[in-house]
């Protein structure tokens, strides 16, 4: 029986292999097999979540457009160490230091709208609902916005999901949507984009509570926000994706040893944080995509495939490998698989998978990856 974790001296990006690059960096990586202890897989239902041997066992689940179906649209850790994942069209998994996830869940929320863009103000979580006419054939039909809601908030305390800002607040017209958000940690941006006879027009608003945040009420009522008319430049801008050479100095520092010349992209979080930044290095043709969270305790980015990089120390730990970093493989997922976001929280890393096809997604779920265990107790060595 092979061992359940080992270490070898291996190029430090498994999918450079394919891409016939050379003279990689070499440094020790962290294989973690498919049936090991420390990790577990999860698929979603049409109602929750169940455990499951390996992401290809799951139930079927038919390919649709990613906004209309069951996935991880978001995840982040909070500045407490508290890991949140919005489930598309399911709900909130909260996950306390533990590995097992608390499922919050509200149908009326969740039925017919694309959860997510989860940011934090004040430490506390929120995530925004809207509807997609180009896939949701029932969105052009519902037409009235009034109270429905647009911003809610997380309870981690009661487990329990708060509408603050609704469509009627931001003086949205009959037929208008969302599509898209940006929160600066004082004031948000949002396109809206109205639908008529086949034909499109966006225009873009600027808004900022008049309150503290998670004192508004779930109604919709006047003076609830300020509203300021706003522009594409402006919304374009806060969601660019810049030069890799202008990302933060410790992710640069993190993923120094893959060659200047491999083109992916990046979406940083930082942890409790806003909105996300987006960064790309392309020098030629196709990409790779990956997460990233910056932590005041540590930084991690998770690639595609399930390489990844780790840095720093977890809750209530020490410093792993000398300050240096550890770079370890996820199990290889099937083909057409991918990872994308993940939250870290106590001594777990959840990492969410599915099966991608363009657009579509298919079977989703989570993977549980005690990494308290494997850093400190399997691979003692990291702890020097």
């Amino acid at each position: 029986m092979k061992r359940l974790f080992f270490i070898s001296l291996v190029p430090a990006v498994l999918f450079f292999f394919s891409c016939g690059q050379k003279n990689v960096q070499e440094e020790e990586v962290i294989e973690i097999e498919h049936y090991a202890k420390d990790h577990r897989w999860y698929y979603f239902t049409s109602d929750g979540f169940e455990a499951v041997s390996l992401p290809q066992k799951s139930g079927i689940s038919s390919l649709k457009p990613w906004t209309e179906t069951l996935r991880i649209s978001d995840a982040n850790t909070s500045l407490d160490s508290q890991g949140f994942m919005v489930v598309n069209r399911l709900g909130i998994l909260l996950f306390s230091g533990k590995g097992e996830p608390v499922l919050i869940r509200d149908k009326n929320l969740f039925a017919d709208s694309t959860a997510g863009g989860l940011v934090f103000s004040d430490n506390t979580a929120y995530f925004s609902l809207t509807r997609n006419s180009f896939f949701n054939e029932d969105a052009g039909k519902k037409t009235e916005n009034g109270d429905r809601p647009y911003l809610i908030r997380i309870s981690d305390a009661n487990k329990m999901l708060y509408p603050a800002v609704t469509y009627g607040d931001l003086s949205l017209a009959s037929g208008e949507e969302v599509t898209g958000n940006y929160f600066d940690g004082s004031s948000w941006l949002a396109s809206i984009k109205k639908t008529e006879n086949n034909r499109s027009e966006f225009r873009y608003i600027e808004w900022k509570p008049s309150a503290v945040l998670s004192s508004l009420l779930p109604t919709t009522s006047g003076g609830k926000v300020r509203l300021e008319d706003s522009n594409e430049s402006t919304f374009r801008y806060a969601n660019t994706m810049e030069k890799y050479s202008k990302s933060p100095l410790r992710l640069r520092e993190l993923l120094k040893s893959i060659p200047e010349d491999f083109n992916f992209s990046v979406t940083v979080k930082d942890a409790g944080g806003v909105s996300p930044r987006f960064y790309e290095n392309i020098t030629g043709s196709g990409t790779t995509s990956a997460n990233a969270i910056i932590s005041d305790r540590w930084i991690c980015c998770i690639f595609a495939d399930g390489t990844s990089y780790f840095n720093g120390a977890l809750s209530n730990r020490s410093i792993l490998n000398r300050g240096k970093n550890v770079a370890f493989r996820l199990p290889k997922l099937p083909k057409n698989y991918i990872y994308s976001s993940f939250c870290v929280s106590g001594g777990f890393m959840i990492v969410s998978w599915e099966e991608s096809d363009f657009y579509k997604t298919g079977r989703s779920g989570f993977l549980v990856v005690d990494l308290a265990n494997i850093f400190y107790n399997e691979l003692p060595a990291l702890k020097g």
